[in-house]
């Protein structure tokens, strides 16, 4: 079993994955992360720390739960106002329809991630509903159609060697001390999922839906297979690596994860068509965080995912956040795009809220989707040990 895990990790270090026109697609994605450009290899330090790098658990000295923390995610309506302007209406409206929406992406997200974390270990449940649509090729309107509905939990751990750089800290007056010293993490997950989805592309003038239609069969059930609705289950593995050095009052690290070795793809139960599989991503990235008791700061870059064929342009995140007691404000840059938003704490509530953009054509600052983000979570709780 091991020799074989090895022999997974060594292939995926070379193994490609091509992406089509689309956005690169994860299980989930942290909304703090998001507005910070999705750098965020190397920090992972909050509820969605194994959706990014298992081996940041190693940093983790306490317990931490996070109980209820809905997430919304929706296309940015502000920012396309002109399209919806003197809309056309009545007969004939059509084709003036079909221009306002080309190539307006359409997106809409909801989940919920409930986290517990002790010393090196994590468990997390997660359900998370997205859905895209696309509207494409004026010539010959097509609709990228892709969604997916994931049930599961992840779990994970980490080794240490070396004793430096925790996330811990004592304080003295108005100054915080971090350990000082070296220490790399070494980190292991595995998760077991249920996924729904529809990942396909359909000409507007065919016949898949149309047909469909005319038969009489238009109940929701039947027009989701005639889309090529599918189900299944899988088993996921994901593997990390962190590197961390500390000194005063300052924090340097480098992170590495494979996640989804070899591909997950799932055994189909139910449907039509393919489960979408999730795809290996190979991901890296450093960070550099202050941290004065009374403010601190973090800068981060990220390459990923390294292992794709897109455009190499499109792999770059830079990320920056400024924290205040209960205020953190966060700016990124992910893929070409400005992503910008801000964190409020005042117990027992956590809300982060902003905006991001995300790449949806095949190569560098084509097609952005415009999208807002709101994550609230109540009720959670850490302590050192």
């Amino acid at each position: 079993m091991i020799k074989k895990m090895l022999g997974l990790i060594f292939i995926s270090l070379f193994y490609n994955i091509k992406v089509d026109a689309q956005e690169v697609a994860y299980i989930a994605r942290s909304p703090r992360a998001l507005l910070m450009g999705d750098a965020y290899t190397a920090i992972a330090d909050d509820e969605f720390s194994l959706f990014y790098n298992p081996a940041v658990l190693g940093r983790n000295n306490g317990v931490s739960f996070t109980l209820l923390d809905p997430s919304f995610g929706l296309t940015d309506a502000l920012s396309e106002l002109d399209r919806f302007k003197n809309f056309p209406s009545g007969a004939g409206a059509a084709p003036q329809i079909a221009n306002r929406i080309m190539d307006l992406p359409i997106y809409l997200q909801a989940g919920i991630f409930p986290t517990l974390k002790m010393a090196h270990f994590a468990f997390t449940l997660f359900a998370n509903n997205k859905s895209s649509f696309v509207l494409r090729n004026a010539t010959n309107p097509e609709l990228d159609v892709n969604y997916r509905y994931d049930r599961g939990f992840v779990m994970g751990f980490a080794h240490n060697i070396g004793s430096g750089a925790f996330t811990s800290k004592s304080v003295k007056g108005s100054k915080a001390q971090t350990s000082a010293g070296n220490r790399l993490a070494l980190g292991f997950a595995v998760k077991h999922m249920n996924r729904q989805g529809i990942q396909d592309q359909f000409d507007l003038f065919g016949t898949t839906i149309l047909n469909k239609i005319n038969s009489g069969n238009t109940d929701i059930n039947s027009l989701k297979d005639a889309l090529g609705y599918s189900k299944g289950d899988a088993w996921g593995y994901d593997v990390g690596a962190e590197y961390t050095a500390s000194s005063g009052f300052s924090t340097l690290t480098a992170g590495l994860s494979i996640l989804d070795i070899g591909s997950t793809r799932f055994n189909k139960t139910e449907g039509t068509g393919e489960v979408p599989k999730q795809d290996m991503l190979i991901n890296s990235g450093v960070a550099y965080k202050q941290d004065f008791g009374i403010f601190d700061y973090t800068l981060s870059a990220d390459i990923h995912p390294m292992n794709t064929s897109i455009d190499f342009s499109r792999k770059f995140h830079l990320g920056t956040e400024l924290s205040i007691p209960m205020l953190t404000v966060h700016a990124g840059w992910s893929e070409g795009y400005l992503s910008y938003g801000a964190t409020v704490k005042l117990w027992p509530i956590k809300i982060t809220t902003g905006f991001y953009g995300v790449e949806m054509g095949s190569h560098y600052r084509e097609q952005e989707a415009k999208r807002f983000i709101l994550y609230v979570s109540l009720f959670d709780f850490s302590i050192d040990l």
